[in-house]
């Protein structure tokens, strides 16, 4: 039988999880008060408790498991926000932009390191990751700015699926170096005691190893997914057993780290996996709701636990070179990010907003910063000044978003866009959308989706500045103006939509545009009852503004009379539906797929 644990003990083992429930709650209120990134005030948190200040918590064992549960927390979270839909829908950013940005930062930033005097595998890591920016805050801004599907939204969420996809690679890469030290494990330790009598694998080979090892573990995730995961979801679902849910969501978690750890692989990989493996189902909006309490405390312990490490004396003496250098990030990554979003086509309003957006540093080069391999190869003081300017540069993330958007506001009026990009020849029918609400930016998002030609116009000078510098294709115009409407394109337009309900210049507008365009559909989406019997009776395809995100009724019913077939209108509205899921933070879906296929069905039938 086991000795049980005295009194002392028990408060001697309980103390450090108390400590770090206690302040973490603490400084996730405070952060939020404040309005700064959480993870700034756990660093914070940890400095204060660590044992250059009050010294209420050491490191321990203890303290590295939670921090290290952490990390896999938040891989598992990273690999449900990754799906196999939304990887070829993003090919042109994936490919292109992508690339560019982290090739264009990480590799002046290792570059950097290295003239400081690191070792070059170690630079390559640590200033990789320093072109990696932050999914969390990035997702936060375009949240608060509804910027989530327009086109900077998007593209930014490619950039981060990209990353998030290279950060995996960069953990095996960075755990890698401290191999040689502790002997290669898995299909590396195979070759080491086989085919090379035991001598250690070269560092190229044993990436190359532990490369194939990953795109094996991938392959063996979307098996599991199609084969195991959906069918035991299925029937979880069916019990209506939270409990067993929560309980099975777990197991799958803690089992994938541990398999890929036993095979020589990262525990965070294995998590990694097992979110990839989820996000492949129905049930990843449940799973998320059920895990997000689990990553939120334990995540908030492992950049406690980088704050512990922290020298505070150190980190004063040095504050100027912090300061310093989370400009220096901010800055780089702003100027770099422009030339990769110009090299890929985007204005120069759109390339200056999506590049601050992407400015800051990133939550990953702390735990990429916390791997033993590379604490190893790094003086503490550059380590120390180096995770602070981190944390600063995600502090002053939201600020110099804002910053960012005025001047692309600013550029885009010296610019002054004009009615010359509209009147340009489309190729195909277009859609004319006229006013750039929330309503007429989701009609041109879908567009854009089926690759269906549109002509944007608002005569709104403050929404239509936005919408250029939010990446939109948007002429200044007032749409009243027939004569406008026929230099645009109104007598070969396919449809024409409303984004800003207008009765009375609709009604009289109405009898012009029968006469002279007799085939032309035009929808609008109201929000009353009253306004929709109206605009019936004047032949307008109206729709109450019902459901979320505002004006998708009159979308789907837009896109199935343009001939889009309900398979991929529902596969739309499914998109959709993910966005604003991620953006507003709840989740709104049913556990059951077959519930989510209903409320899909219905949307199609009443668009119908």
């Amino acid at each position: 039988m086991a000795a049980e644990l005295s009194p002392a003990e028990a408060v001697d083992a309980l103390v450090p999880a108390i400590t770090l429930l206690g302040f973490g709650a603490a400084a996730a209120l405070v952060s939020r008060a404040l309005s700064l990134s959480p993870i700034v005030g756990y660093l914070l948190a940890g400095i204060l408790i660590g044992p250059h200040m009050l010294g209420l918590i050491q490191e321990s064992g203890g303290t590295h498991l939670l921090a290290e549960l952490g990390v896999v927390f938040l891989l598992f979270d990273i690999g449900m926000h990754v799906s196999l839909r939304e990887l070829k829908e993003s090919r042109g950013d994936l490919l292109g932009l992508a690339p560019m940005h982290l090739a264009l930062t990480g590799l002046l930033s290792a570059g950097a390191l290295y003239m400081l005097g690191i070792s070059w595998p170690i630079a390559i890591a640590v200033g990789l990751s320093l072109g990696l920016s932050s999914t969390a805050v990035v997702a936060r801004i375009l949240t608060e700015r509804e910027q989530n599907s327009c086109p900077i939204g998007r593209t930014a969420t490619h950039v981060l699926i990209f990353q998030d996809i290279v950060a995996i690679f960069l953990m095996i890469f960075a755990t890698s170096l401290g191999e040689e030290e502790t002997g290669a494990t898995g299909l590396a330790g195979l070759v080491s005691e086989h085919l090379m009598g035991g001598a250690a694998v070269p560092l190229v080979l044993a990436l190359l190893l532990a490369v194939i090892q990953a795109v094996i573990a991938f392959g063996a995730a979307m098996m599991f997914s199609r084969y195991l995961l959906n069918p035991v979801f299925r029937t979880l679902a069916a019990t209506r057993n939270d409990e067993a849910f929560t309980a099975f969501t777990l197991l799958l978690v803690l089992a994938a780290a541990c398999a890929t750890a036993v095979i020589g692989l990262s525990l965070t990989l294995g998590a990694f996996l097992a979110g990839l493996a989820v996000s492949g189902t129905r049930f990843r909006h449940q799973v998320q709701t059920e895990m997000g309490p689990f990553r939120g405390l334990l995540l908030s312990f492992f950049f406690i636990s980088v704050g512990l490490a922290i020298d505070l004396p150190s980190l004063i003496r040095n504050l100027p070179l912090v300061i310093l250098g989370a400009l220096a990030i901010l800055v780089v990554k702003t100027g770099l990010g422009y030339l990769a979003a110009r090299a890929n086509k985007w204005t120069v309003p759109g390339a200056v907003q999506l590049s601050t957006l992407l400015a800051q540093g990133s939550e990953f080069t702390l735990v990429i910063l916390s791997l033993s391999s590379i604490m190893a190869g790094m003086p503490p003081a550059l380590m120390g000044s180096l995770i602070a300017a981190v944390a600063l540069s995600l502090a002053l993330a939201p600020s110099w978003a804002i910053l960012g958007g005025k001047l692309s506001r600013e550029l885009a009026r010296r610019k002054q866009v004009t009615m010359e990009s509209a009147t340009n020849p489309t190729v195909g029918r277009p859609v004319i959308v006229i006013s750039m609400t929330s309503a007429g930016r989701l009609a041109i998002d879908a567009l854009i989706d089926f690759d269906i030609p549109y002509i944007a116009i608002d005569n709104e000078p403050d929404r239509f500045l936005a919408a250029v510098a939010d990446g939109y294709n948007v002429s200044f115009g007032d749409a009243t103006n027939m004569k406008l409407i026929e230099a645009i394109g109104g007598n070969n337009a396919r449809a024409l939509v409303l984004g800003q309900a207008r009765y009375e210049i609709s009604a009289e507008v109405t009898p012009t545009i029968r006469r002279q365009y007799p085939d032309l559909i035009r929808f609008v989406a109201v929000d009353n009852h009253h306004d929709l019997d109206r605009y019936l009776e004047l032949n307008v395809r109206a729709h109450l503004l019902g459901g979320e995100p505002k004006g998708i009724e009159m979308v789907a019913d837009m896109l199935r009379i343009l001939g889009v077939p309900d398979e991929g209108l529902k596969d739309w509205l499914s998109r959709e539906a993910d966005l604003f899921t991620i953006g507003d933070g709840t989740d709104r879906h049913s556990r059951a797929d077959e519930d989510d296929d209903e409320d899909l069905e219905d949307t199609v039938e009443e668009a119908a």
